[in-house]
């Protein structure tokens, strides 16, 4: 029996300390008041307009051509064009979105040592309690010249 105690013991003062508590952000709050966030949203919907625009003017086009042959041809054209518009377009989009997504957790990692938490998560996974960072969170990326 003294050993089964000592081990008790043995193991509450040995487990790891989580006292710091939990923070959460509301993602889409931070996202929709980040300026660096908005402005990179605005430049990935400016080109994925462009690529609408592209297919518009080549719609226009591809109606003024009269050869069957030459129809063919244009359409081959266009699809190897636009391939390469939608793959530059993907790689463009996912590096913007992955800096939003790094200095997000830059600084959501900032404050979570600032605030002695053990984690930062999504607000959509906490139901109850919780310290909520998301107004830091929003302050402290539009106050940085990241």
């Amino acid at each position: 029996m003294k050993k089964i105690i000592l081990i008790l013991i043995l193991l509450t003062i040995t487990a790891p300390v989580f006292a710091g508590g939990v923070g959460y952000i509301n993602y889409d709050k931070v996202i929709q008041n980040y300026q660096f966030a908005k402005s990179t949203l605005r430049e990935i919907e400016t080109k994925n307009n462009e690529i609408q625009q592209y297919l518009l003017s080549k719609e226009k086009e591809f109606a003024q051509i009269e050869s069957a042959v030459q129809k063919k041809k244009f359409e081959e054209t266009v699809r190897i064009e636009l391939k390469a518009k939608e793959n530059a377009f993907n790689a463009f989009r996912e590096k913007r979105e992955e800096e939003v997504y790094s200095r997000i957790h830059a600084v959501s990692e900032k404050i979570r040592l600032e605030k002695g938490l053990d984690v930062v998560l999504d607000s959509r996974s906490v139901f109850s309690g919780g310290l909520d960072i998301t107004d830091i969170m929003i302050q402290k990326l539009n106050s940085n010249s990241n």
